[in-house]
């Protein structure tokens, strides 16, 4: 009964959900199944990508869709480059450029080994500020390649999360915070209360996270809020699940995760674990 409501709970925050999306085929860097753009764009940003990558190895792929069939693009976007491979399978260097075009949404999916470089809030801020104000005007061409550009320049240090500071896309503040807090400390959080006795330290870890949000962003709701899902937490990891030792590459929140194998000889196994941000236009 323990186990069942220690899986009860992670049902709630973690969700499976059915993909029935169909990856398409890729057709080289850039993959146009609309079509957006015409043969000489479409030979222009794959020579630009197909030159990036040898200079620097990382590889950047677009991929234009009509529509999202009713799936999560950040859903989509995951299992693209994980099927597809984009990035090497050392490095985890690619990053997925997908627009969905009657959807009007965008999203830049980075590989494990880019998320420091573009980090969720700048994968917003991109589509927000250097893609959407073109599509918007119908170039999309532009829009695209201005996106290209804006992403290989954060890599290579040229521009700074800063430059997207008053974004309002996709990725939000208490977004990145929940993303931080369940995905990279779940298996942390996970292996300390597993091994307490007691049942009370999640809640006293969550009231403090509250009270730091509280004075950082005046969030005072979060305090009693964080404190209850803290204690929940705690209670049934240390009931349920205590002295569990468990090996593998964590949870990630809301689909696939892992690596694939690449399709042309341009993809070469990267991996992607959900980071990224998008927007619409």
């Amino acid at each position: 009964m323990k186990r069942l409501s220690f899986s009860l709970l992670a049902l709630v925050f973690f969700p499976l959900a059915v993909f029935a999306f169909e990856v398409p085929p890729n057709d080289g860097f850039i993959t146009d199944t609309v079509p957006l753009l015409d043969p000489a764009q479409d030979t222009g940003l794959e020579e630009m990508l197909q030159i990036y990558k040898q200079q620097s190895s990382n590889e950047i792929a677009v991929l234009i869709i009509r529509s999202l069939e009713e799936e999560e693009i950040a859903d989509i976007a995951v299992e693209v480059g994980r099927k597809w491979g984009i990035g090497t399978k050392e490095s985890n260097n690619g990053i997925l450029m997908i627009v969905a075009y009657e959807d009007r949404r965008m999203f830049i999916a980075t590989g494990y080994g880019l998320e420091g470089a573009v980090p969720d809030i700048v994968a917003a801020g991109i589509v927000e500020k250097d893609i959407a104000p073109l599509f918007r005007d119908g170039d999309y061409y532009g829009g695209i390649r201005a996106g290209i550009e804006a992403i290989q320049k954060h890599i290579g240090g040229e521009y700074t999360a800063e430059r997207y500071s008053t974004g309002s896309g996709d990725v939000s503040g208490f977004g990145q915070f929940l993303f931080f807090l369940f995905f990279i400390g779940f298996d942390f959080l996970v292996a300390i209360f597993g091994r307490s006795k007691s049942w009370w330290l999640g809640g006293v870890v969550g009231a403090l996270i509250g009270i730091v949000l509280s004075l950082m962003y005046v969030w005072w709701w979060s305090i009693p809020v964080l404190a209850g899902i803290g204690l929940l937490f705690d209670y049934l990891v240390s009931k349920g699940g205590g002295g569990r030792h468990r090996r593998g590459p964590g949870i990630w929140l809301g689909g696939p995760r892992g690596g694939g194998g690449g399709g042309f000889g341009g993809f070469s196994g990267g991996s992607f674990g959900g980071g990224g941000g998008g927007g619409k236009w």
